[in-house]
């Protein structure tokens, strides 16, 4: 057995050690006065509008742009920036899983930019993605006024490829690591962050047959980085390693994911926890990789844990002008 393999196991062990401990109740919370919203059940329609083609840099671009969901109700409101995934390659903010979260959770009272990024083939290697988030995160903060936003309540909230870079725009913000380069001088801070099945630790790289697509995905995403930074390169690109600097942190993962394995998950708790930063892992039983963009069992789970976890951090319940409509 080589040294990678047997790493391997021992990762894959700890993933089963882990998750017994690791495992949240999937009970919705008190706050949640509409079960119908978590489901998609019918209902009365939801009160929120709608702003395309939003750009966070100037000069505008055709790439660095989001929809803009606005809740109608009164006051200020916690908000998301919704971060699709795709590998790092593909995706826009019209893929499956995000396009069902945003009217949901709009609907629920958040303000959420559901953006689109630079892909590797639009010069959006690492990090220049990761600097595309604080950019969108730096506008939120700047438009706060302007959109009713709570800028001391907004959430990063991303899936696969999206969910890695949630969290690197969240753990580097304290150590001023690639910094918004629309904004630098923006103050930048999050409330928390949410990751949907997330690639943490980019050294699992190491563990690939270097002819797999997942191998070649990775690589052209971090190649010219690792080049760069070949003591720290694939370190320096992983969340995990930013665990001192985390921030409250939920992870939902599916245990039968062979794209991003359930290590990844109980890794990063792992190294949260050892530094003492809140973390919330959610495991679902034979569940594969993005099942919030499928319209199956699993989705309406990853959907009401989220929102429990949201209403935990921010004060959305507190504030007597929210309401929620369910969203078929």
């Amino acid at each position: 057995m080589t040294h990678d393999i047997a790493q391997m196991f021992r990762k894959l062990n700890l993933a089963l050690v882990l998750v017994p401990f690791f495992f949240l109740g999937l009970t919705l919370c008190p706050g949640m006065r509409d079960s119908s919203v978590a489901t998609g059940a019918s209902g009365p329609e939801p009160t929120y509008k709608v702003i395309h083609h939003v750009s966070y840099v100037h000069p505008a671009d055709l790439i660095r742009n989001g929809r803009l969901y606005l809740p109608d109700s009164h006051g200020l409101h916690p908000a998301i920036v919704l971060i699709h995934g795709g590998g790092w390659a593909g995706g826009s903010n019209h893929d499956g899983g995000v396009s069902f979260l945003a009217p949901r959770l709009a609907a629920r009272g958040w303000v959420v930019f559901n953006i689109n990024y630079r892909l590797v083939r639009q010069g959006g290697a690492f990090p220049k993605d990761v600097q595309d988030v604080k950019d969108a995160l730096a506008w939120m903060i700047l438009n706060a006024k302007k959109y009713r936003i709570n800028s001391s309540e907004i959430i990063p909230v991303g899936l696969s490829a999206g969910a890695h870079l949630a969290l690197m725009a969240a753990y580097t913000i304290k150590a001023d690591r690639f910094p918004a380069t629309q904004y630098p001088h923006v103050p930048l801070h999050v409330k928390a962050v949410v990751g949907f099945y997330t690639p943490t630790d980019s050294s699992i790289i190491n563990l690939l047959p270097k002819k797999s697509w997942a191998y070649k995905t990775v690589f052209k995403y971090v190649g010219a980085w690792v080049k760069r930074h070949p003591h720290h390169g694939l370190q320096t690109a992983s969340p995990v390693f930013y665990a001192h600097d985390g921030v409250p942190t939920l992870l939902v993962q599916g245990l039968a994911d062979r794209l991003v394995p359930a290590f990844q998950a109980t890794e990063m708790a792992a190294a949260l926890k050892k530094n003492g930063v809140p973390v919330r892992v959610v495991m679902i039983p034979n569940i594969g990789h993005a099942f919030m963009s499928l319209a199956d069992k699993a989705r309406p789970v990853g959907f009401a844990v989220l929102l429990k976890f949201l209403d935990q951090q921010c004060s959305l319940d507190e504030n007597p002008a929210a309401t929620v409509a369910a969203v078929h």
